[in-house]
């Protein structure tokens, strides 16, 4: 079990890297930026906190969108357009364990870019990464779970590649825009400053922040449980969506079987 374990997950790295886009978005494009940003802006602080405090999580976190909630949908709603789990359902292989190892290959991808972002920050800018650094890199693993779970959740709800693909494109703009992590957001307008609390990426720099520096904490304490509770409500609000589509689906294939007096297979997998 094992040894097929790895075998698929090696095949899954082969097609990863056979997709020039996915590796640009999730990898290249996040560290290119962070050394982009570092060398212009590096020198300047802002308030209490210096640059490095306030963006390393930042793009850390952007790292996050991309390769655990942008990628795995994308290959989870491709997967279901191409039948794949309809056929993996007439195989002894475990749907469950098909899926888990995808996950497994972007949480290594998320935790890779994690990495590179901070040998970029200690090679190329001198910042220390040490021991004091364990609590950031903890959270930032929960993280990776956290977002691999909006992913999953909202490759459930879609069923058409092209609508989730146009409908992430269309929020990763505004959703980077408000999230803090390149343009500060006390420069922006107010009205931007308010959409921002609504913005998940803007909420996870924050908590990120405040496990980097301990000044981060101290400018952030008072008001980060608010931004554990929008990011709770919202995995809340996704899953209760995604048992609902779970059940009704289960209903509606009960009906085509008593109809028919046998599941027909094309619709076998029309629950996930």
């Amino acid at each position: 079990m094992i040894a097929s374990i790895l075998q698929q997950l090696k095949v899954e790295f082969k097609i990863y890297l056979r997709q020039p886009f996915y590796l640009l978005f999730s990898l290249v494009m996040p560290v290119a930026s962070f050394l982009f940003f570092g060398s212009l802006y590096s020198s300047q602080d802002y308030g209490a906190a210096d640059f490095f405090s306030m963006y390393i999580p930042g793009f850390c976190m952007l790292v996050l969108f991309s390769t655990s909630v942008f990628n795995v949908g994308n290959q989870v709603i491709s997967d279901k357009e191409k039948g794949i789990y309809n056929r993996i359902l007439t195989t002894p292989i475990s749907l469950t364990r098909f899926i888990g190892v995808i996950l497994s290959k972007a949480f290594m991808l998320a935790f890779l870019g994690f990495v590179l972002i901070l040998l970029v920050a200690h090679f190329s800018f001198s910042i220390p990464i040490g021991l004091d650094r364990l609590g950031f890199v903890a959270m930032y693993t929960l993280f990776i779970l956290y977002s691999l779970s909006l992913g999953v959740g909202i490759a459930f709800l879609v069923n058409k590649l092209n609508t989730y693909s146009i409908a992430m494109m269309t929020a990763f703009f505004p959703m980077f825009m408000l999230s803090d992590a390149s343009i500060p957001l006390m420069s922006l307008p107010e009205w931007a400053q308010k959409a921002a609390q609504f913005n998940p990426l803007y909420h996870a720099n924050l908590i990120l922040r405040t496990f980097w520096a301990s000044n981060m904490r101290e400018m952030y304490g008072a008001n980060i449980w608010k931004s554990y509770v929008v990011l709770g409500l919202l995995l809340s609000v996704l899953y209760i969506l995604v048992i609902y589509k779970w059940k009704k689906g289960k209903i509606s294939l009960k009906q085509k079987s008593d109809s028919k007096g046998q599941l027909p297979l094309s619709n076998a997998s029309e629950v996930i």
